[in-house]
């Protein structure tokens, strides 16, 4: 019986709460699409780290104040990282609901394809957030550490 409470509750607040967040699925479904890319070029695959995956999901919350590199407060936005290390990157990208469309869209920019490509990177972290009331409605962040 407590259980069900605690997951009414849980529920309770997920359908109150204006921003939805990544379900790992998502996470697992970018990773794929980076790997297949990554393939194509010789890249070793990325693996998901859970320190960025925490980090990108903070970053797609702010991206939907502030849609840039910039973190609300100004600050590089690698500041979110505790572990940088030797090389990071970031992708933000907004507006498309699925996976596929997002990393499509990153594949068709110059930088962004750059950072999906990069044989530095060895870990990935993927963040998505949507807000009902917001421009782009859907917000996505790769954070890349090699």
């Amino acid at each position: 019986m407590k259980k069900f409470f605690l997951s009414v509750a849980a529920i309770f607040i997920l359908l109150t709460s204006n921003v939805v967040y990544a379900e790992e699925s998502f996470a697992v479904e970018v990773l794929n699409l980076v790997n297949i890319e990554r393939a194509k070029v010789g890249a070793p695959p990325l693996r998901l780290a859970g320190d960025l995956q925490q980090a990108a999901d903070i970053r797609a919350r702010e991206i939907i104040q502030l849609f840039s590199h910039t973190r609300p407060d100004g600050s590089d936005c690698f500041t979110v990282l505790r572990n940088r290390g030797r090389a990071c990157g970031e992708n933000i990208a907004a507006g498309h609901g699925t996976a596929a469309e997002t990393v499509e869209q990153w594949m068709n920019s110059e930088g962004h394809r750059e950072n999906i490509l990069d044989p530095r990177y060895r870990e990935l972290g993927v963040g998505y957030a949507y807000e009902d009331y917001s421009t782009y409605h859907h917000y996505w962040v790769q954070l890349f550490r090699g």
